[in-house]
């Protein structure tokens, strides 16, 4: 059956639909969006006029140059079944930039209905997480992350951030209705707000970027002095402002006074030995975790109120109770003895039971714990040696890993199937601390590009995120600017491009960026053509 071009454009608009609302949704519907993208594009022909955009829109061979390398990067590749997967992983860095240029241009109110639709599912997850939050908050040992029931919750801040920029821009350019602009900043206000709650440090990081970026872009285009001085005392005054409350952190987070450890006693009241480890300076809430400990007063009373044994008995998350109930005592400035024991209440006894290390973390800002968390994960690093389980400092072994990988492979890397196999052996050669299940990947996209390709595959890569900037025009937007803030900005961070989502959120919205509507401006608008 021979379609029109119109119904043709209906079933590109519904597959782009599909795409979005999946994104924060579900992988399925991104799969039938991209499925129902290729076969629209087949059938849709006009490869005569395809043939010809093609030749004029040089930088399309950038974005699937880069993919082609992935296929090239199978002859050097020995574990040929993890190339595969990448590649099927990666389809959508071939789909999209070469479905989207070669298809005629949105129209503006097109280009808005799948902002609309991607910002409103974004939202509409945002409100399911909320009930989440809500139902679970209360719960000891609750973890931020199970409020991102669809995607990870990485991803899904990912997406906050974008939608966010989008109704920004939204606002910005709304010039006829005063209560439609109010009520996209709302939006724009709930989803920072949501951000936080969320607590993923990528997302919160990306949100700065992208607000201080875009502040920074905005004071261009602002006439009015009084917007302009106030823009410009902002962009100075917040990185002063985080300076100083990361200061007050850091400073909170460790004692006052220099730690004398000369008059410790070493007899309990209970008449049993202390155990006082003053090598290790590790703290809680600037108490230090490892003097005043007597073990057999702890087994002994643990055992009487607790089904989980103190000796070999692990908490909900995985960890022997008894550093739990150590850590979690020093929270409470208690040693760690019967007469400290019997301070803790019921409610204790179960957080501690979930897991939870730190009474702090039963009530206080999310913020403010979360920053903790992260300073707590440097100390114990510093102090230990210890990185594993912890999602931040074990980072830094995933990037000593991989960068003694990338310098025995520089030129064309290891290929496109051996990054999963080269961590592995690298792991074992360099006598890594970290346990097999805590033995990843890079956890940043540039230096996994570095791995598999080398030098020159990273080289392709680059152009492929500069030249857009050189030579098409679309890519100066507000809309383009903001979205490589966060997309490329995470890449420090994680492997974004090896999810489905992050790497269909990536190819999609990209090439939408570039190749249609410059952002979704009504002065834009009327200068463009179908």
């Amino acid at each position: 059956m021979n379609l029109t071009s119109r119904q043709h454009r209906w079933i590109y608009l519904i597959a782009l639909s599909l795409v979005a609302i999946g994104l924060p949704f579900s992988v399925f519907l991104i799969s039938v969006g991209e499925i129902l993208l290729i076969l629209n594009f087949i059938a849709e022909g006009r490869w005569n006029e395809r043939i010809d955009r093609l030749k004029n829109e040089p930088t399309i061979w950038f974005f699937v140059g880069f993919y082609l390398l992935h296929v090239v990067g199978l002859i050097w590749t020995n574990d040929l079944g993890f190339g595969l997967i990448t590649l099927r992983t990666r389809l959508p860095l071939l789909i999209f930039p070469i479905i989207i240029p070669l298809s005629q241009r949105l129209k503006r109110v097109e280009f808005l209905w799948i902002a609309a639709i991607f910002s409103a599912a974004v939202i509409a997850a945002s409100i399911v997480s909320m009930v989440m939050y809500f139902n679970l908050k209360d719960i000891p040992g609750f973890n931020y992350r199970e409020i991102s029931i669809f995607t990870s919750h990485i991803r899904y801040s990912l997406m906050v951030c974008l939608s966010y920029i989008i109704l920004l821009n939204c606002a910005w350019n709304e010039e006829k209705k005063a209560w439609l602009r109010v009520a996209y900043i709302i939006l724009a206000i709930w989803l920072s707000v949501f951000i936080f709650i969320l607590q993923s440090m990528t997302g919160i990081v990306v949100w700065l970027l992208c607000s201080y970026m875009l502040l920074f872009y905005t004071l261009f285009h602002l006439k009015n002095n009084f917007w302009r001085i106030s823009g410009s005392t902002i962009l100075w005054v917040t990185p002063l402002f985080v300076f100083l409350y990361l200061a007050f952190q850091i400073d909170n987070f460790y004692p006052d006074k220099q730690a004398d450890f000369s008059h410790l006693e070493t007899i309990s009241a209970a008449d049993e030995y202390y155990s006082h480890d003053t090598t290790n300076l590790t703290l809680e809430n600037g108490n230090y975790v490892n003097i005043y400990i007597s073990p057999l007063e702890l087994q002994r009373e643990w055992d009487q109120v607790s089904n989980i044994p103190y000796v070999k008995g692990k908490d909900a998350k995985g960890q022997f109770i008894y550093t739990t109930i150590i850590r979690y005592m020093t929270s409470k400035g208690l040693r760690k003895d019967s007469i400290g024991f019997s301070q803790l209440t019921q409610e204790d006894i179960s957080a501690i039971e979930h897991g939870t290390a730190n009474v702090r973390f039963l009530y206080g800002n999310a913020l403010d714990n979360r920053i903790y968390t992260v300073i707590w994960e440097f100390d114990k690093m510093m102090q230990e040696q210890m990185v594993q389980g912890h999602s931040v400092t074990q980072r830094f072994e995933f990037w000593t890993t991989g960068w003694h990988i990338f310098k025995e492979h520089v030129l064309f890397g290891v290929g496109t199937g051996d990054i999963k196999t080269s961590y592995h052996e690298m792991y074992d050669r360099l006598d890594s601390n970290l346990s097999e299940k805590h033995r990843l990947r890079a956890h940043n996209q540039f230096l996994s590009i570095l791995i598999s390709f080398g030098v020159f595959g990273f080289l392709l890569f680059a152009l492929s995120v500069i030249w857009p900037f050189i030579s098409i025009p679309n890519a100066n937007s507000f809309l383009y600017i903001g979205f490589a803030i966060i997309i490329f900005a995470s890449m420090f961070n994680e492997d974004t491009l090896d999810t489905q989502v992050g790497v269909t959120l990536y190819a999609m919205f990209n090439s939408l960026l570039l190749y249609s509507l410059t952002g979704i401006a009504r002065k834009t608008a009327q200068n463009a053509k179908d």
